[in-house]
Parts: C-alpha cells; structure tokens; sequence
C-alpha cells in the first residue's frame, strides 16, 4: 500500500453489529430424544447432510444502502444456500465504506446475488454474480429485473466459480481497465477446508489479475485460521461466530 492509512476504515463503521450464538434447546442430561426412542434398536442415526434439511419459506433479502435501499432480494428457502446475514452485510458495508462506488464487484459464491445487487445499488459501476446452480442463477436474474437492474449492470454468470471467475476476469479487466474490483470470497463454510487450494488459488488469480488498489474480501466462520490466508497481511475483523478478512492488491 502507498501509505499506513487503513482503506477500510469509514466513518460510519460500527462493529456493535455482532451475530448472536444461536438458541441451543437444553434437553436434561440422560433425556432422551423423541426421534431416538422411536428409532429401532441398534439402528443407527441418520448422518445430518444439507441434502435432507427441509426448505424454509421463502423470503426477501432487504437491500440495507444505496439506489435500491428497501428494495427485496429473493431468497428461495432453499438451506444449501447461506445468505450472508443481514447484521453482518451491515458491518461489511460499514467498513469497506463509501469505496464501494466506482468500483467493479465480483460476488465470487453468490447464492442469491444479494452482494452483487447491493454493490451496484451502492455505486458499484458493474457487478457479476457467479452462481453454479442454474435455478439459483435464474433466480438472481429474476431479483435484479424486479428491480429494474439490467444484465449489463449485474452480469450474472452460471457455473463452477473455480472455473468461470478466472476467464471472465480477463475480459472484464480488458473492458473497464483500471477500474479497481472488490471480490468478494463468501462460499458456504465448508469449501474453505474441502476445497481449501481450490479457494487459496482463486484467491492468489483474483489478485493477481484485479487492478492495483482492488479489495478481497473473506467470510469464514470463526474457527477457521485466518493466518492461513493466501498473500497478505489481511485486515481481520471478528463479528461474533463469523469473521471478515480484508485485503488490498498492489
């Protein structure tokens, strides 16, 4: 960087907005579980998998700053998907502050786009959402027509992010040329260690293809090892069982 100064550091940053521990229902130590007494004996339990959790009802995602403040994002219920919180999305906003406009985004795991839209509602000049499930991409397209968004305003491009983001990034470098990027890094949890080169690699290509002064941004769940994130050093925010890693390309 060309001077000590943080470029995270914005004057309506507020880290107050922690996410709270979740509920957990205390259930007296030798009870027994409605399911377990109903299951045979010696059958054992099913394994928990994203596979098998039911769909929640479906909802919108308010978009909390810019042109677009109040407007809905869709969330569809489905639970393989984590739309960042809206508390955290608060405290992310807060910190990258005002640096957000003029900027191109990149919503790397994007679920429900609900980054890329708020970015472009915040002043982002372009954003693409990458989304490797068809009906979620579809369903991106859809909240961002709702709301009088255009394709060549945020692009979203379906398939494997791994895959995809790199080429794509080629190209938008060559079209908005030195326009600084900010990258977000928001997957579901566990491809930080199941896919943990894979995401360190897209980490180290972002950088090295984004224009000088672009931001990284991570979010990863509180017991992962921030130290071990690529290239560095990284601005590490803790906010309650997440946490928010910032860096600046050179």
């Amino acid at each position: 960087m060309s001077d000590s100064r943080n470029p995270f550091d914005s004057s309506d940053g507020d880290d107050r907005d922690n996410n709270p521990l979740a509920n957990i229902p205390f259930r007296p130590k030798g009870a027994r579980s409605t399911m377990a007494s109903q299951r045979p004996p010696n059958k054992p339990a099913p394994v928990p998998s994203a596979k098998r959790l039911p769909k929640v009802k479906p909802s919108k995602l308010r978009i909390i700053g810019g042109d677009k403040r109040g407007r809905g994002v869709l969330y569809h219920g489905d639970r393989t998907t984590r739309p960042m919180k809206e508390s955290l999305r608060e405290a992310l906003f807060n910190i990258v502050g005002p640096s957000i406009k003029g900027r191109v985004a990149w919503d790397l795991f994007s679920g429900t786009g609900i980054l890329a839209i708020e970015s472009f509602s915040r002043g982002a000049v372009f954003a693409v959402a990458v989304e490797r499930s068809r009906t979620f991409a579809k369903t991106i397209r859809h909240s961002a027509d709702a709301i009088e968004i255009a394709e060549d305003q945020v692009e979203v491009l379906m398939g494997d992010s791994f895959r995809v983001s790199p080429k794509r990034m080629v190209t938008v470098r060559e079209e908005f040329l030195n326009t600084p990027w900010v990258a977000y890094f928001c997957p579901p949890y566990a491809l930080w260690t199941e896919q943990k080169e894979d995401m360190f690699e897209l980490i180290e290509t972002t950088a090295k293809i984004a224009p000088p002064g672009s931001l990284i941004v991570t979010e990863t769940d509180k017991f992962f090892d921030t130290e071990t994130l690529p290239l560095g050093p990284w601005d590490v925010r803790p906010k309650g069982n997440m946490t928010l890693s910032f860096l600046e390309t050179v």
